[in-house]
């Protein structure tokens, strides 16, 4: 083959592996996340796949035309993605409407942004979290990111019709669009909030970097313009980064949480980068990655990415729903094959089908129209087509199916206790106060009460927490300080009513690197009690220098109670490795071994296999009081 570059449109050998990479990646993560915590990284490559594929053509229709039909390319990208997109769309209405009427709220909202193309917007407020298993997972999550290419697709032309005709040099638009990239990463970690992690996850502007980088990679690296051979040395050093490139991709899909903070405040980025380079190398029809990645099984894979990705998430949780032991490996494998095979028919019958169809040309009148409606698979197409429609119009027809997302028993509790919580609050920072200014305490930090004087209600009290009057009169009256995530929330009216003298801090999806502030704030305030209980790890790790700026904060004469995580993720098991190391070097540090306790107790927690339930935070409250009984002993 000639080495000289050519002109010529060429079909990029290994951008098909790479595809299948990319898909393999989401259905290993949505199946099995702790396996593959890092699969979510797929939806980037597919991203950077098409900034640069899209920006690649446009440039080499421009340079063919010195102009871009852009009506021609909505023509062609309508045809080839938005007939799967509808019929997976009718049928996942359909569906639900006759056999999983649970989920039919928000769906005329879910299936009107889905069909405009703006869902990820949609979903920033009112959409389920992507890496949100505890709840149940919505069959439509995964959409988000066809909003953000269809948006890409309706300006991009118009805007590299725009540069290419300012006569830029094609070098200085891509560092240009690296500059944007690098203007999208900073809004994903300024607008990172963990208790609404679906902003930055799903905003258009936090998430168009990786599109950028591909499109970046087009100006610099334009596909035709690339030797067939190369020079050894040129070779093996093309091929040697190459290498690295897909390795460290592979550990990026192993090792990147997304759920970390730190995979918001860069990491996340410099992974895109790092695919890009996965890519470019690809893109080189000398490179080794661009013929081992073209093969017949990922070949097939990649060819049928967009439909496997599509069916993907609503087989896994309807097939979830009716399964009851769908949880093992087998069946993991089983849910695979379903996807395979709608992604087959999805494939053939609608993909290539509309691919196919041509513009008429002038003077053949309706002959293109009759040609298409002739063929025996699109009428067969058509009446499945006309049987889901009815479906989906019944189903959005439902009234629910325009109400918001009902909560569940669980959310309701922790509403229901954040008020709860506050009225305690007040009661207990009223109380500290008065004993700050009398300058003592004459009923707190352990000292105990004669168990003669207890009322009825304190031994229904004693009774409930499975505390003896010795234990009961000891922890009574102590005034404590309580910080916490969701468990928290759901614990503390407990912990209120045994010890009244508490002041807890909770909310849903706080993470650790948070506490510090709290803790200073209450210490600054004279609210910083003797005893600092603490349930905080469930939503992600706990960093040691986070970790040493709490044990700071809190000094060596106060106690602290640390509970231990109980939860299917991989830092909870992680942080509490961490924490019983440190109760080596922190004498004042005790943990609360709830996961020890609970383990063989699940009817002590609630559906997501996290949160306790009404026993469970009875069980967890006692718990705690034991160890603050213990500790005082001790003394």
């Amino acid at each position: 083959m000639n080495q000289n570059v050519t002109n010529k449109p060429r079909y990029i050998t290994g951008f098909d592996g790479l595809r299948a990479i990319a898909v393999i990646g989401v259905i290993v993560f949505h199946l099995w996340p702790k396996a593959l915590p890092g699969g979510w990284m797929g939806v980037p490559l597919f991203f950077v796949l098409s900034g640069y594929l899209i920006t690649d053509l446009l440039i080499q229709e421009y340079d063919r035309n010195d102009h871009i039909d852009v009506l021609s390319f909505y023509r062609r990208r309508l045809k080839r993605l938005y007939p799967a997109l509808l019929m997976m769309l009718f049928a996942t209405a359909t569906y639900i409407a006759f056999f999983a009427r649970d989920l039919l709220y928000n769906l005329r909202s879910i299936l009107t942004s889905n069909m405009l193309y703006v869902y990820n917007i949609w979903a920033t407020k009112h959409g389920d979290s992507y890496f949100d298993s505890w709840g149940g997972s919505s069959p439509f999550t995964h959409l988000w990111s066809l909003s953000i290419e269809g948006q890409f697709y309706l300006i991009w032309p118009i805007i590299v019709m725009i540069l290419l005709g300012l006569r830029i040099r094609r070098i200085s638009i891509g560092a240009a669009l690296i500059g944007l990239a690098g203007v999208s990463a900073i809004l994903l970690g300024v607008l990172y909030d963990p208790m609404n992690i679906n902003r930055a996850y799903y905003g258009s502007d936090t998430r168009i970097f990786a599109v950028l980088f591909g499109a970046a990679l087009a100006f610099g690296w334009p596909s035709r313009r690339m030797k067939y051979i190369l020079s050894p040395r040129v070779k093996r050093n093309l091929n040697t980064l190459g290498g690295i490139a897909l390795a460290l991709t592979i550990i990026t899909f192993f090792g990147l949480n997304g759920e970390w903070r730190a995979t918001y405040m860069g990491l996340m980025f410099v992974a895109t980068a790092i695919i890009t380079s996965l890519i470019a190398i690809t893109a080189h029809p000398a490179s080794f990655l661009s013929h081992a990645l073209d093969n017949k099984f990922l070949n097939y894979l990649g060819t049928r990415s967009y439909s496997i990705y599509l069916y993907q998430l609503p087989v896994f949780v309807f097939f979830d729903k009716v399964v009851t032991n769908h949880s093992t490996f087998l069946m993991g494998i089983l849910k695979i094959m379903i996807v395979l095979l709608l992604s087959e028919l999805s494939y053939r019958y609608v993909e290539n089908v509309f691919r196919r169809v041509k513009k008429p040309a002038l003077g053949t009148g309706a002959s293109w129209y009759q040609t298409f409606f002739r063929s025996h698979s699109v009428q067969a197409m058509l009446v499945v087509a006309v049987m889901l429609m009815a479906g989906t119009g019944y189903a959005v027809s439902a009234n629910e199916s325009a109400h918001a997302k009902p909560k569940n028993t669980l959310e309701k509790r922790l509403d229901s206790n954040k008020d709860r919580i506050n009225k305690a609050n007040k009661k207990a920072v009223s109380q500290a106060k008065k004993a700050q200014k009398e300058s003592s305490s004459a009923k707190s930090s352990g000292q105990k009460v004669d168990p003669k004087s207890l009322s009825q209600q304190d031994r229904d009290l004693m009774d409930k927490y499975g505390l003896n009057a010795e234990q009961f009169t000891t922890i009574r009256d102590n005034r404590v300080t309580a910080v916490g995530d969701s468990v928290m929330v759901d614990v503390a009216p407990d912990l209120q009513e045994l010890m009244p003298n508490t002041v807890a801090n909770a909310t849903v999806g706080r993470q650790p690197y948070s506490v510090p502030e709290i803790l200073q704030s209450y210490d600054g305030q004279g609210l910083l009690s003797q005893n600092v209980v603490i349930s905080i790890g469930t939503n992600g790790a706990i960093g040691e220098n986070d970790f040493k700026k709490i044990m700071d904060i809190i000094g060596h004469d106060r106690q602290v109670y640390w509970i231990n995580g109980y939860a299917d993720r991989d830092w909870v098991s992680q942080n509490n490795n961490f924490l019983t190391e440190q109760t080596k070097t922190h004498k004042n540090l005790h943990i609360v071994n709830w996961a020890a306790l609970v383990k063989d107790h699940s009817n002590w927690l609630g559906d997501d296999h996290v949160h306790p339930n009404q026993t469970g935070s009875v069980q967890y409250t006692s718990l705690i009081a034991k160890a603050m009984v213990e500790q005082g002993q001790k003394k």
